[in-house]
């Protein structure tokens, strides 16, 4: 988990001004249902982000609505804070990747320069994938799952050696089991890759391969499973996705 402190207004004059009102704190949004858009961009949080704690400013409303890591970071009930502190720090983040989740947080997008083209930079993704999951940012988790697989098959292109050293291997946070490493696997398992595996002059990480074998040894080319899994959004869902409210991307679908 990256490491915060925080930082308050502690002039005596605001808190004599400053009287308590009931359910007035805007985190509360993340232990009950989710509150209208109309009400998630009242007030403004700044975010310092890297050692060189380069300032974001944000909604705090919408922040906390999305992620239970800022719901409880920015609420005094659980980290001490006072209920008017307006700044947070993410020391241990790389603000070129909190600047890339903040795009994705107010527009839903992963479009980006190094993403596009032939040769997509997977590691913008891979490591947004490590950000968000860090800060507790389900949704974007689940849209970069599905916005790989979708890059990978109109690039014909899979991630390259260091990344699978930073999904699969010690250098990064990429949890064991998780979604984000059985896309990576399918991808390989699935494409013709296997000259690229083979032939690489750099080396691919030991677990990936292991998994790799595996993977390949259970015959993914089965009558049963004629397609990538990835082509399916239930398969998707089922196999990517993380959802901690235990629906899944086609329930959702069905209520359309």
């Amino acid at each position: 988990m990256p490491v915060i402190t925080h930082h308050h207004h502690n002039s005596a004059t605001q808190q004599q001004n400053t009287a308590p009102k009931e359910n007035t704190f805007p985190c509360s949004y993340a232990r009950g249902s989710t509150p209208p858009a109309r009400s998630l961009f009242k007030t403004i949080l700044t975010i310092t982000v890297g050692d060189e704690k380069r300032p974001f400013l944000v909604h705090r409303e919408l922040f906390c609505a999305i992620s239970p890591f800022f719901a409880a970071a920015l609420n005094p009930a659980y980290s001490f804070r006072e209920s008017n502190a307006s700044t947070l720090a993410l020391p241990c983040a790389r603000p070129c990747d909190f600047e890339y989740l903040v795009q994705w947080i107010y527009t839903r997008t992963l479009t980006h320069e190094e993403v596009a083209g032939p040769h997509p930079a997977y590691f913008r993704l891979i490591r947004l994938w490590i950000l968000a999951d860090e800060l507790q940012v389900e949704g974007c988790k689940n849209a970069i799952v599905d916005f790989m697989a979708k890059t990978a098959d109109e690039s014909n292109s899979v991630p390259t050696p260091d990344d699978t050293r930073t999904v699969f291997g010690d250098e990064g946070s990429v949890r064991d089991g998780c979604g984000l490493r059985g896309l990576v696997v399918d991808l390989f398992a699935w494409k013709k890759t296997d000259h690229l595996v083979e032939g690489h002059e750099d080396s691919w990480d030991e677990t990936f391969l292991r998994l790799l074998v595996a993977r390949l040894k259970r015959a993914v080319w089965t009558e049963k499973t004629r397609h990538p899994p990835w082509k399916s959004l239930n398969e998707r869902c089922r196999l990517y996705h993380e959802h901690n409210d235990q629906s899944t991307c086609g329930d959702s679908e069905k209520k359309k």
